[in-house]
């Protein structure tokens, strides 16, 4: 049995200085379900409040509860069906932050629970897991509006597998379940992991520059989406909306903008835009998709095509510190080429989705033409950034050599400062250490 909690403490007998007693399974469940309550209170709160500020809408306790049901589900990345209608393409920034909180509350448990070892760890970390995963099932048979439908078996697998990495990745640092896994590994395993997850921040990091430039340069059609749903007081609920909307949806703008700058591009329906090609039409009202370009591509444009590759230089760089072996260096550059490939095929399954049966579905970020493109810009960059660069290491700096003594005689005065400086008492006429003067007998 993986989970040992420790014995009661027996009243009357001395407690073992110490000593932490673990909780039982039950609180540890319930301790897990802490994030889980405070996504459903936030999202119940938030889409009330959108609710109250818009106009000739009708809010009930019952339509907030149902709404903080949904609101669950569709942060952990449910796919939802409303009125009849798919909706695939759900927004990551409140995941993110769900996935925040469970990390957190999976450190709490863990405390708490006086964990020790990493198979505690991963016994807690499938306690949160399953927990959530009940809870989305739950909510996804009786919680729902009549309206908003989902399955429960996606819902449940959803809800544990956002939760589950969550979780690990909340203890994998604290408990070294990475450490753990990698106990076994050659050393420029650890090292290429390291460099691919940092080559991965960074394109994101560029995708969501590329997007927010965007928005600035469309400022005009942003303003312009916002007054299709109306403005004044009679749209002030619309206004808050499309703003929330727009800023969850930001994630998923960042791996668009990525897979914009890998040439892969991004799809809305039968618009498309790449840096090496678009195609134009109409767009949902929303202010983020005002950053789409609605021109023919620019032959400019085919420089955002130097960020993936850079990207795998920098990749590159990281990995020529791990051994003066060329052969070594390729090595971890092939786990960092494999991480940043298996990274965008993810990302880019996650930002798109269903929406709807119109003309904007799908919303889809090309995995396949994005996998391929970074990994062809890391090993492309990342090659040349691992062989032509040198292996960096400090080397501490050399003390000083002591002088070496001479037969030369010293001369009075040094002597005298010598002295000085070491505290002795001189005498001032012959350069020689001062000597009390005998005791007077008699005085004895």
């Amino acid at each position: 049995m993986l989970w040992r909690p420790a014995a009661p403490h027996i009243p009357g007998t001395p407690a073992v200085p110490g000593e932490q007693r673990r909780p039982g399974r039950q609180r540890v469940l319930g301790l897990a379900c802490l994030p889980a309550v405070a996504c459903y209170l936030a999202g119940a709160a938030l889409l009330a409040l959108v609710t109250v500020v818009s106009a000739g809408a009708e809010s009930s306790v019952a339509g907030a509860a149902q709404a903080g049901a949904v609101a669950v589900l569709a942060a952990h990345q449910v796919p939802l069906t409303i009125a009849g209608a798919p909706l695939g393409v759900l927004p990551l920034l409140p995941t993110l932050l769900l996935g925040a909180g469970i990390a957190r509350a999976a450190q709490h448990v863990a405390v708490r629970s006086a964990v020790r070892s990493p198979v505690d760890a991963a016994w807690v970390a499938g306690a949160i897991a399953g927990t959530h995963g009940v809870l989305g099932a739950a909510l996804a048979l009786l919680a729902t509006p009549a309206s908003v439908t989902a399955q429960p078996v996606s819902a449940a697998a959803a809800c544990s597998l956002v939760a589950g990495v969550a979780a690990v990745a909340g203890l994998a640092r604290p408990y070294g379940l990475l450490t753990a896994a990698l106990r076994r590994a050659p050393g420029w395993v650890r090292p290429g992991l390291q460099a691919g997850g940092a080559g991965l921040g960074v394109l994101l990091a560029a995708g969501l520059g590329a997007v927010l430039l965007g928005l600035v340069v469309s400022a005009p059609e942003v303003l312009g989406s916002y007054e299709v749903w109306g403005g004044g007081v009679d749209g002030v609920g619309s206004v808050l909306g499309l703003s929330l909307l727009s800023i969850g949806y930001l994630p998923n703008a960042a791996i668009a903008g990525l897979s914009w700058l890998a040439g892969s591009g991004v799809s809305v329906g039968a618009v498309s835009a790449s840096s090496v090609a678009t195609t134009g039409g109409r767009v949902p009202a929303v202010p983020l998709l005002a950053a789409l370009p609605d021109g023919p591509a620019q032959s400019w444009w085919a420089c955002a095509l130097l960020v993936p590759v850079l990207t795998g230089v920098a990749v590159g760089r990281r990995c020529a510190a791990v051994d003066p072996d060329p052969n070594l260096r390729l090595r971890a550059l092939g786990v960092a080429a494999a991480m940043l490939t298996g990274g965008s095929l993810v990302l880019a399954f996650a930002a798109g989705g269903r929406l709807g049966t119109g003309a904007f579905d799908p919303v889809a970020v090309p995995a396949g033409s994005l996998a391929v493109a970074v990994l062809a810009a890391t090993v492309l960059g990342g090659s040349a950034g691992a062989l032509l660069f040198e292996r960096v290491e400090l080397v501490p700096a050399e003390p000083s050599p002591e002088p070496e003594p001479t037969d030369e005689p010293v001369p009075a005065e040094k002597k005298t400062s010598v002295r000085a400086a070491a505290g002795e008492a001189t005498d001032p006429m012959v350069g020689e250490p001062a000597q009390e003067a005998p005791a007077d007998p008699e005085k004895i």
